[in-house]
């Protein structure tokens, strides 16, 4: 079960609780009381968590509310990485496609995104500070192109990092901390419940196998600046 916490409108001193269970997903409602001091709140997370909750679905102006933390979309979105990358370059065919891949280590999300991405680009180039031959080189074997360091070969169209790097690429997908998704995001054809943010509840579907990766497709929002 994860939490939602939601601001109560009726005057209520004391915060009020609902189970309810979208797409089968069990979710503890709390409506929280308009003058609800921080102490207050923190003891609430707190008997939550001594409860065995410990994630909530984020919502808008909840403020602090360790030790649960909020479902983070990140899995999902490095799952679905490939896709999200070559999106940001429509139209332009699969031989002519340049994509970056970098992060601190080429670690088994490195691995799978570099195998989903090989056949579908003209260039791959990597730039990982640690496990970038071994990658380059399982890459070469499998498919029989071995992709090039980052600054040896063409310039990238668009780059995907799973960690920070120290020289920032245009049009750079973040799949590390505060997502940066370049004006996409992820959804699914049957409606998901408004009142939820999409990205981390669809997290919840697919990590609970209610939704496959395969139903799962990218999406256009807002341009890229």
């Amino acid at each position: 079960m994860v939490a939602y916490f939601y601001q109560d409108d009726g005057r209520w001193l004391f915060p009020r609780y609902e189970t309810v269970h979208p797409w089968g997903v069990p979710v503890l409602k709390v409506g929280l009381p308009l003058r609800l001091s921080v102490r207050r709140r923190r003891r609430l997370a707190q008997r939550l968590y001594d409860r065995g909750l410990r994630r909530f679905l984020p919502g808008e102006r909840m403020g602090d509310m360790s030790p649960l933390s909020a479902v983070d979309p990140l899995p999902l979105c490095r799952a679905k990485g490939a896709e999200l990358v070559l999106a940001l370059l429509p139209g332009v065919g699969s031989r002519e496609r340049r994509v970056a891949l970098r992060g601190e280590k080429a670690d088994a999300v490195a691995w799978a995104l570099g195998a989903a991405l090989c056949p579908q680009v003209g260039a791959l180039l990597l730039d990982f500070d640690r496990g970038e031959e071994e990658l380059a080189r399982q890459l070469r074997d499998r498919y029989g192109a071995a992709p090039l360091h980052l600054g040896q070969g063409p310039e990238p169209m668009a780059a995907l990092e799973l960690s920070p790097r120290p020289t920032p690429l245009p049009k750079t997908l973040a799949l590390w901390g505060e997502l940066e998704l370049g004006g996409y995001s992820l959804t699914i054809e049957e409606p998901l419940p408004a009142e939820f943010a999409p990205l981390p509840f669809l997290e919840l579907l697919w990590e609970t196998g209610r939704v496959g990766l395969e139903q799962i497709t990218v999406t256009r929002g807002a341009e890229w600046p």
